[in-house]
């Protein structure tokens, strides 16, 4: 019985002391606020839905210089109330990691409730619950950690020539997102039908003119792309993507020879460093300008060029089924072909690699394309000199259903004559007039 009651007492002795250390953290150590640790933060973690080691954070910042940078975003963290209980809104974490006593200790997750900003528009706030209750996040902060899930290997190593470049233009870099080597293309010219490399560099080589640089000597060379995330919102004609800002410098050794702005996936083309477009540039228009880089003596470019937009059309489809892709493309227009550049891009590169990216899910996935009937379109939007649509009625199988099953389909395909010597190329195809 004696022992029986010793046991009992050990228990109700332990007990309190593991109750105790339930806030204390790894160290042993009383648990501390963010406010005790604020000044030693060395990285953030960023949580959707909830913190915790399935699934991984959507941002993990570890680069000591940068986690800095954003916590200055937050500002002086003003106490308000709580959000209401009917938010509309995301309701994630933050994770801040920090040092003490020469270990980097990783804090508990602090609910984290803010707006998207692609919807709600970049002023909206966010808020952060911490020990003493919550505070207001400025919306800068929350729209730049918004876009850094991005950019996973966006680092503070920054070419100080390349920002001080930057910065004679009024722009700041805010961190690397990546660098790249590799060549250049041979020629600016574009053949018929080719992954329009040549007119990405073509394009972006009239901004770089604009900062008094020039590709053009360089082409076929080795060199080196710095690509940054900017600070500064791109100039206004950019909204809704003002946001999307990047910069790259194109250099030769330690020699800047490019440099523009873009706007990452889905339509990268923007502006020169002094915030002008191509038109303003160049004083022409994007079909005027095209023109002198297309080879307009390939011979097939001057049999598609000749072509009705009825056999434009018939062509494309007749090359789709013969598994000739690059036939396919040559109907179309070159500023269609310059979405493929961009379209559904990992923000992480310039432009995507190949056709390939956009092509295995449409054009390579049909095995057969046969055209029953083409119809003009009868609608104001076709009734302009250099434009025709018309209406097509197919029959497709495919490999695989993705948008749509083998079957009959109804295209609204519309034509345009893109440029002042070329002939029609298909410009759009949609599901919907």
């Amino acid at each position: 019985m004696t022992r029986h009651w010793l046991v009992l007492l050990l228990i109700l002795i332990i007990t309190p002391n593991i109750a105790g250390c339930r806030n204390q953290d790894a160290t042993g150590a009383a648990a501390v606020t963010f406010n005790d640790f604020k000044d030693q933060i060395v990285a953030l973690e960023y949580h959707a839905g909830q913190a915790g080691a399935e699934p991984p954070p959507v941002v993990n910042l570890v680069d000591k210089q940068l986690a800095r940078r954003f916590l200055s975003l937050l500002g002086p963290l003003p106490e308000v109330e709580p959000p209401a209980e009917t938010w509309q809104g995301s309701k994630d974490y933050l994770v801040f990691k920090y040092t003490r006593d020469g270990a980097t200790v990783t804090s508990k997750q602090y609910p984290y409730w803010h707006r998207d900003p692609y919807i709600y528009g970049d002023n909206a706030p966010g808020y952060l619950q911490l020990e003493d209750g919550w505070h207001q996040i400025p919306a800068e902060f929350v729209a730049k950690l918004a876009t850094l899930s991005d950019y996973p290997e966006a680092s503070s190593e920054i070419d100080p020539a390349d920002a001080a470049f930057l910065k004679q233009y009024g722009w700041t870099v805010f961190y690397r997102i990546k660098s790249y080597t590799g060549r250049l293309p041979d020629r600016l010219m574009h053949e018929s039908g080719e992954y329009p490399v040549p007119l990405y560099y073509a394009y972006n080589n009239e901004l770089s003119l604009d900062a008094g640089l020039d590709l053009k000597p360089y082409l076929g060379k080795n060199v080196t792309v710095n690509l940054y995330k900017i600070e500064e919102p791109l100039p206004p004609f950019m909204a809704p993507r003002q946001d999307a800002n990047r910069a790259v410098i194109v250099k030769d050794g330690t020699k800047i020879i490019g440099a523009w702005l873009d706007a990452g996936r889905h339509e990268a083309l923007a502006c020169s460093l002094k915030g002008r477009r191509l038109e303003e540039i160049t004083g022409k228009s994007w079909g005027e300008w095209v023109d002198q880089y297309i080879n307009h003596k390939n011979p097939q470019e001057k049999l598609i060029s000749a072509m009705s937009p009825e056999k434009v059309i018939e062509t494309y489809y007749e090359a789709i089924s013969n598994n000739d892709p690059r036939t396919a493309h040559a109907a179309e227009t070159r500023r269609r072909l310059m979405t493929y550049l961009f379209s559904n891009m990992d923000n992480n590169r310039l432009y995507n690699y190949s056709y390939a990216t956009i092509d295995d899910n449409e054009i390579n996935n049909i095995t057969r394309a046969k055209i029953n009937r083409i119809q003009p379109y009868q609608g104001p939007e076709a009734e302009a000199p250099d434009i025709r649509k018309y209406v097509v009625e197919l029959d497709i199988n495919v490999r695989r259903l993705i948008t749509y099953d083998s079957g009959r389909h109804i295209r609204f395909i519309t034509l345009r004559r893109e440029t002042p010597t070329t002939g029609w190329r298909i410009d759009a195809i949609d599901t919907g007039p």
